[in-house]
């Protein structure tokens, strides 16, 4: 197949649950003693009304601790093993700090997640031009729609924070969803 597949790491690769189980809300609520979103929004800042400082505080006080725990998605390891078996190389672009790159490292290599090269970059649209990515899979609509718009295939892996997007993007729900769009998507190009 020699596909060049970007994939996102947060809420792609790891289980972060859905409504109140989410770990993210949940570690959220705990730290600054709140009872929920103000809105179900990507950004922290407007989900639940906080200061970048306080982002910035939390995320150098919980964040690590959050990478390192969090579980990956059932199914994820197995499909990028296919995927890379036939023969696509896998390329995670992850809008974590590179600061976080060893926790990040760690945490591939504990649960055994196959990839070829890891990206930290905010500006994934123009990784994908660099890198050559044929196809990307994102849980915020915001890095999909200027990739779209370069004409690279995306899927939207489908979260609470993301609900109110209704455009044309295919949405996703788990590994085995992601596996047969991805078998659709590369076939016909």
């Amino acid at each position: 197949m020699n596909k060049i597949i970007g994939v996102d790491i947060d809420a792609v690769l790891t289980d972060e649950g859905t409504g109140t189980d989410n770990i993210w809300h949940q570690k959220i609520c705990n730290y600054f003693n709140l009872e929920e979103r103000k809105e179900q929004v990507y950004d922290f800042r407007d989900a639940y009304g906080l200061t970048l400082e306080e982002i910035e505080e939390f995320m150098a006080t919980e964040g690590r601790k959050i990478f390192a725990n969090v579980s990956p998605l059932t199914e994820a390891k197995e499909v990028l093993a296919d995927l890379q078996q036939q023969g696509c190389t896998i390329i995670l672009v992850t809008a974590r700090a590179k600061e976080h790159n060893q926790v990040t490292l760690d945490w591939l290599d504990e649960h055994q997640i196959p990839f070829d090269k890891l990206i930290h970059s905010e500006e994934k649209a123009n990784i994908c031009q660099a890198e050559g990515i044929e196809l990307f899979i994102d849980d915020r609509v915001s890095n999909l729609l200027p990739i779209k718009e370069l004409g690279i295939p995306v899927l939207l892996m489908d979260m609470d924070h993301n609900q109110s997007f209704k455009g044309p993007i295919p949405r996703v729900h788990n590994w085995q969803e992601i596996k047969e769009q991805l078998e659709q998507i590369l076939k016909g190009a």
